[in-house]
């Protein structure tokens, strides 16, 4: 190969790297990313560029570890979409922080601060005080997020062994003013839950009529 080439080789690397800060999106970044260590690698290393080639070939890894984390986190996403296709998190697939929980644990307790939310992957969550669970492919805990007082108005317990992935309030909110249909999507899902919530109220209020002396 000769030295024009190699040089060659490195500017596409430069400019493979330059595109990875114009993209939105964690997986096509990634590819990118692993591309521009390649070309620098093919770059560096004829050329003796030591401190070049180490630091890419210290970064290849890394960018194809989390390639394939994506990649897991993609199927999870798909395999409980398929399942209950509640809405679209796309706009928070950079945020999403992997988490594994065994039956019973608690994850937050009416009246906690609200400061995130979660999607389940796989497994179910009960929700005590509304006597309701949620499974894979739904979101839960936003409702605090959005509350005046930020507060949980329910507690979160794993009926199951659970896999989730959670989200905090920063990025929820960012998702919420620069995605549009992902705002549209998550305000129908909060109405949907008051409604569902003031449902359950008055069929407990009806059912504590009936049951007193003499009620209706």
């Amino acid at each position: 190969m000769t030295g024009l080439a190699e040089h060659w080789i490195g500017y596409i690397a430069a400019i493979l790297v330059f595109c990875t800060f114009y993209m939105r999106t964690m997986l096509p970044l990634r590819c990118v990313a692993i591309a521009s260590n390649l070309a620098f690698l093919a770059y560096g290393i004829p050329l003796g560029l030591w401190p070049v080639a180490a630091l890419h070939a210290v970064l290849l890894p890394v960018n194809v570890f989390r390639l394939l984390q994506i990649r897991g986190m993609l199927a999870n996403i798909r395999f409980a979409k398929a399942r209950a296709g509640e809405i679209e998190i796309a706009p928070l697939m950079s945020s999403l922080a992997l988490e594994t929980h065994p039956r019973g644990a608690v994850l937050f307790r009416k009246g906690d601060w609200g400061d995130r939310a979660y999607f389940i992957a796989k497994g179910e969550v009960e929700f005590p005080e509304l006597g309701a669970r949620a499974g894979a492919g739904q979101l839960f805990g936003e409702f605090a997020i959005f509350a005046p007082e930020h507060t949980r108005t329910a507690s979160a317990v794993c009926a199951t062994d659970a896999v989730l992935y959670r989200i905090d309030e920063q990025s929820v909110v960012l998702a919420f003013h620069q995605h549009p249909s992902f705002a549209f999507a998550l305000m129908r899902l909060v109405m949907r839950r008051t409604v569902d919530n003031i449902a359950r109220l008055e069929a407990s209020l009806a059912r504590l009529q009936q049951e007193r002396p003499g009620g209706a």
